[in-house]
């Protein structure tokens, strides 16, 4: 059973996830650096633009069920629930593929409205969303039957070495480099991993579920999905403000381009801290399940000692190799290490109290993160637009980092105060 095997999980598997993390940053580090040197000003800043862009659309798509896949599924297996099981995985997918095919044809309308004038990458990898939003809440599924390292391997290793493998295809057929080739190339690969991911997730599932008749909880997993959905959605808009911001202030220079470098190298560690967080958040279900607080406590230390550590560590090459690793990107990139610094700080706050907005969500506490992610929403967006106008990618890089540590130390605080009121007491 799922339950006994993560009950007895050695917690060393959240770091062979970080390693995996790390592959995965490597290979884009690969594929940035060879975009950065062959593709014009003009098109990096596009394709950089269209990927902040469709991030945020594909963490809309989803709907939150991705996110909620975490804490439902390993306690539908916990209870042996096959029915609701099978009726998650019919309703979400279905649910997700019509609500991506609505935003792909809105983005197609609006693409064709908008002429000569339309930003064309953005278009074609918004065409590409009914493969990237089921192909993100597969591997959540995955990762909720307790099979988080396969999970990781395709969606942190096919997926980029599927993209580079595209790109390279454009150098092998002599193909012009531009913005709209790359988008294909990154919408083709998102395909690729969709078919890989969709076959590892039928097989995790347990048999008794394919045997069951489904049963639909619709009202119930959309109320719970939706403060899932709206957490993620700000975190993604967030993160990329940065870049949209500074290509409406400065859309005709490098700056764009600059940031975007920065804001890949800067925010290392939350991609190592929610791929980790793959590990973790399972578990978290099952405790809380189980009413164990004792366990979940241990938890949760756990990995603050893991995520911690590595946050220490990732700002200690970021300060002393950072200016090395710009300029590996070319000589317009090395300006960017006081934005790269900046941006560190705020991505390790994130990564170190991440699990925080999930516990409190988890626990129906979504009330309170979603007013205090809110109030980091704005504070995001104000002083990005005031800094950026003022000090270019250095004051956007201000704006996240602030608004990151506002957030996450916040619902830190949130739910330390919430673990200690409620004590053992702790229900699905």
């Amino acid at each position: 059973m799922l339950t006994q095997s993560l009950s007895r999980a050695d917690y060393s598997g959240s770091l062979v996830l970080c390693v995996l993390a790390l592959v995965n940053y490597l290979l884009f580090y690969v594929i940035n650096i060879t975009l950065a040197r062959n593709l014009s000003v003009r098109d990096f800043d596009d394709f950089s633009v269209a990927l902040s862009a469709i991030t945020i659309l594909s963490t809309v798509a989803t709907l939150g069920l991705d996110k909620y896949a975490l804490r439902c599924i390993p306690v539908y297996r916990e209870r042996g629930d096959w029915t609701r099981s099978l009726g998650f995985w019919t309703f979400s997918l279905r649910t997700i593929v019509l609500f991506s095919l609505l935003l792909a044809f809105i983005g197609l309308m609006l693409g064709i409205a908008s002429g000569a004038n339309s930003p064309i990458a953005l278009v074609i990898l918004v065409l590409f969303l009914p493969a990237i939003a089921p192909a993100l809440f597969l591997v959540e599924v995955v990762t909720a039957n307790g099979r988080q390292i396969e999970a990781v391997m395709i969606y942190r290793l096919l997926l980029p070495t599927s993209f580079l493998f595209f790109v390279y295809l454009i150098f092998l057929f002599d193909l012009p480099m531009t913005a709209v080739g790359v988008a294909c190339g990154y919408g083709l690969a998102w395909l690729w991993t969709l078919s890989a991911i969709h076959q590892l997730a039928r097989l995790t599932m347990p048999e008794d579920t394919w045997r069951a008749r489904p049963d639909f909880l619709r009202a119930k997993w959309v109320r719970r999905a939706v403060p899932l959905l709206l957490n993620s959605w700000m975190l993604s808009v967030m993160a990329g403000s940065g870049v949209i911001v500074l290509e409406l202030l400065y859309p005709s220079e490098a700056i764009v381009g600059t940031y975007a470098v920065a804001a890949q190298t800067g925010t290392f560690i939350v991609l190592l801290a929610n791929t980790a967080n793959r590990f973790y958040l399972p578990l978290t279900s099952m405790f809380m399940e189980r009413a164990d607080g004792l366990s979940l406590r241990r938890l949760m230390r756990h990995r603050l000692m893991v995520v911690g550590g590595l946050a220490i560590a990732f700002l200690t090459v970021v300060v002393v190799l950072g200016q090395t690793i710009l300029d590996w990107f070319g000589p317009n990139f090395s300006h960017g290490y006081e934005a790269l610094c900046v941006l560190a700080v705020g991505a390790s706050v994130n990564a170190i109290f991440s699990d925080s907005p999930y516990y409190l969500q988890f626990m129906k506490q979504s009330r309170s993160v979603f007013v205090s992610t809110s109030y980091a929403v704005v504070i995001n967006l104000v002083l990005g637009f005031y800094l950026s106008e003022r000090f270019g990618a250095v004051g956007a890089a201000y704006g996240y980092s602030l608004s990151m540590c506002f957030l996450f130390v916040l619902l830190r605080y949130q739910t330390r105060r919430h673990l200690n009121a409620v004590g053992g007491q702790i229900a699905f």
